[in-house]
């Protein structure tokens, strides 16, 4: 977004409200986004806080390449990873508002609950980037770009991350 750009330069050039106007307009992003890669509130809370906090120390480090959204995104998702290998534990990745079908309650619960811990079980990689694809609505292009991936990698990264799932939720119901 162009208006992004303009409330960084504005900080750069010492406007302290126009990076708060960034936080305000991207945190829930961001926010959901650490969610979905470590499957826990309180510390994708933090991450996220940590991320406007990277990005407030090295905004002199945007070089204008993408969008200020996935320059943020990119913080975030690295802190993220950075967290998943302090941590050493492989989270569930979050589910999109409105996954719930319209079938019985407690059918739905099962359903979310079936395609919770086959997330759980892609690899963090494949994880990620179909967190991104399918719960954030980015597109490969914008997926690449906030990874640092080709758009090669994405693509196959979120057909193979769609294929593991579909074979997890597979054995998940037969019982495997």
């Amino acid at each position: 977004m162009d208006d992004d750009r303009k409330l960084l330069e504005r900080f750069l050039a010492g406007d302290e409200r126009a990076f708060e106007a960034l936080v305000v307009r991207h945190e829930s992003r961001l926010r959901r986004l650490a969610y979905g890669v470590l499957r826990d509130g309180a510390l994708a809370e933090d991450v996220a806080q940590d991320a406007f906090l990277t990005a407030h120390r090295r905004a002199r480090d945007y070089r204008g390449e993408g969008s200020v959204q996935s320059w943020l995104c990119q913080i975030a998702v690295n802190r993220a990873r950075d967290e998943l290998r302090r941590r050493k534990r492989r989270p569930e990745a979050a589910l999109p508002d409105g996954l719930e079908s319209t079938a019985e309650p407690q059918r739905a619960v099962e359903a979310r609950w079936d395609l919770s811990r086959g997330l759980a079980k892609l690899r963090p990689e494949y994880r990620v980037a179909l967190v991104l694809r399918e719960v954030e609505g980015m597109g490969y292009r914008e997926i690449a770009e906030t990874l640092g991936w080709p758009l090669g990698t994405v693509q196959t990264r979120i057909h193979r991350a769609r294929l593991e799932l579909r074979d997890a939720l597979t054995n998940e119901r037969s019982g495997d």
